[in-house]
């Protein structure tokens, strides 16, 4: 299953007593893709949220409905073996997220009927999706540009050796084109319309030289169409790529000088949605003068590792698990 982390229900109202809506009008409407579809179109008594935040739970009685429901789609799917009352679960959680806020995961996985919780840093994940060995004590950095978060980590030996993370990612981005957007065109547009233009504009090989931005004219009130070229809206964003740029070179400072031989042969890999931005390698690359290379399929790469530790339960032994249900 490949969805967003959305859900849309009802919009709540804080009265009391008898004219009081029960608890069933609170359950969900849409969860994941149909809910993000809805995203700035919604009705006024409706509101859709995501309930991670920079990969930490926001909104834990969503996050269980929508882990719920996910769960029950798989439940749904026809397969060969008879599938387990409680089933047991990979977890990816950002290495830069507390002891506690890790535990919280686990337990809002147990709450809703999950036999065996296990809990890997991302980065780790990552490495293994993209088959690096968890035994040999060689240095890998990898870089993560997720919606909410990205992390900068060196790994060794199965686990994350230097890891920081900031809230500067793809949904900062969307942020800085709906500014810039806003102040050299007069044109307020919303987030579904600033993700889509940067991955138009900026989505690596098949991108587009100009596209067309519709929104609502702040001088008149009515719709309104301009032309961007792509340069613009790497202008946008080009202050958060060096902040993550910035990260890349705080990690490395903080590497040990053994591992540094190792990073230099292999470059850094970058993962994620936001590796796929046209030109974020040579901003990076010149400001480390460190060779990177973007992973295949790079937003994949997580959710393949967690693949290849459910079919080879024995590869939990190379690594150093967070919390291990």
């Amino acid at each position: 299953m490949n969805e967003p982390t959305m859900v849309a229900r009802p919009k709540r109202k804080k009265w009391s007593g008898l004219t009081a809506p029960r608890g069933k009008t609170w359950l969900p409407i849409a969860f994941g893709r149909k809910a993000k579809e809805m995203l700035s179109k919604e009705p006024k008594t409706i509101e859709v949220i995501s309930p991670m935040k920079n990969g930490i739970i926001s909104d834990l009685e969503a996050v269980e409905s929508l882990a719920s429901h996910f769960l029950k789609n798989i439940y749904d799917i026809p397969a060969k073996y008879p599938k387990l009352f409680k089933p047991q679960v990979v977890v990816g959680v950002p290495s830069s997220i507390t002891n506690v806020q890790k535990r919280a995961v686990g337990h809002m996985f147990e709450s809703i009927g999950v036999g065996k919780v296990t809990i890997v840093e991302e980065s780790i994940l990552a490495a293994i999706g993209l088959g690096l060995s968890m035994e040999e004590a060689n240095g890998t950095f990898i870089l993560d540009i997720g919606s909410g978060k990205t992390e900068a980590s060196v790994i060794s030996m199965g686990g994350v050796v230097v890891g920081r993370g900031i809230k500067t990612a793809g949904n900062e981005f969307d942020d800085s084109i709906i500014n810039y957007i806003k102040m050299k065109y007069g044109i307020l547009i919303g987030p579904v319309t600033a993700e889509r233009i940067k991955i138009e504009l900026l989505g690596g090989k098949e991108r587009s030289d100009f596209g067309i931005i519709r929104g609502r004219d702040l001088e008149t009130g009515l719709p309104k169409s301009v032309k961007v070229r792509s340069g613009e809206i790497g202008e946008a964003i080009n202050l958060q790529l060096t902040k993550i740029a910035k990260l890349v070179a705080e990690v490395l400072d903080e590497t040990p000088p053994e591992l540094m031989e190792d990073i230099l042969k292999k470059g850094i890999i970058m993962i994620g949605g936001g590796a796929k931005i046209w030109g974020f390698g040579k901003i990076i690359e010149d400001e480390t003068n460190i060779n990177v290379e973007i992973a295949d399929n790079p937003k994949e790469c997580v959710i393949r590792g967690c693949g290849r530790l459910v079919e080879d339960p024995s590869m939990l032994n190379e690594i150093k698990l967070v919390i291990g249900g």
